[in-house]
């Protein structure tokens, strides 16, 4: 692992990265019970994180009082295999001791209406996350937040009808909510995310750039970073 800035981490390979973001989160986790009786996790979807929720899956902790988030939903039928909580659930929670009461997932199988105001009505369990996952694309989006797309302001959860990749109707957080975090940490992980990397180095504005939270960290793979 090398340090890059104060806030970024680079890692040799994608399984160094995860067992390393694994045991950050399990320690913010352990604090955050100690402290308040409870923790909160915002999950993200894609490739990048498998390996991390297969070693939570295994990791121990009070499992009892952590309730799980998700960053967004693809608008397709339960159990339908591109949801991104169907392969968060195989992966992770499936065989979980987590409680069922305690995982809020966006129900995209509604209406995208219905869907926005119900999830709206679950965040109002949390005012802000300990933890916020994002998993940023080629393209610098992350959740179903994308580049020059416009949403409404003050809502948390936003509705998108046109993405530029399938599905395109989605349901996702805000900015606003996303940064309402202690906690945000970006992970990006193979040599497609170079040029959006390229992008967030110079301090361009993208879609993973607008989200900090009050604390901030990139956990990126050496094969991200553009070749100088």
């Amino acid at each position: 692992m090398k340090i890059l800035n104060d806030n970024w981490l680079i890692f040799d390979d994608e399984m160094s990265l995860s067992k390393a973001l694994a045991q950050e989160i399990l320690n913010i986790a352990k604090k955050s019970i100690f402290e308040k009786d409870c923790f909160s996790i915002v999950l993200t979807g894609g490739q990048s994180v498998l390996s991390l929720y297969k070693i939570l899956s295994k990791a121990d902790s009070n499992w009892n009082k952590w309730h799980i988030y998700i960053g967004d939903e693809r608008c397709l039928p339960v159990n339908h295999k591109d949801r991104n909580n169907h392969v968060i659930n195989e992966t992770w929670l499936n065989n979980s001791p987590i409680p069922k009461r305690n995982i809020h997932f966006i129900q995209a199988e509604m209406s995208q209406d219905k869907a926005q105001l119900e999830y709206e009505s679950a965040l109002q369990e949390v005012d802000k996350f300990d933890v916020v996952l994002l998993s940023m694309g080629e393209d610098g989006h992350v959740a179903s937040l994308f580049p020059n797309h416009r949403h409404p302001k003050n809502r948390d959860v936003v509705v998108e009808n046109d993405s530029p990749k399938s599905p395109k109707k989605r349901i996702s957080l805000s900015y606003e909510r996303l940064n309402k975090s202690y906690n945000v940490f970006k992970v990006i992980i193979g040599e497609v995310k170079r040029e959006a990397v390229a992008l967030l180095i110079q301090g361009r504005i993208i879609p993973i750039s607008k989200i900090i939270g009050d604390r901030e960290g990139v956990y990126i793979c050496e094969n991200a970073i553009p070749k100088s």
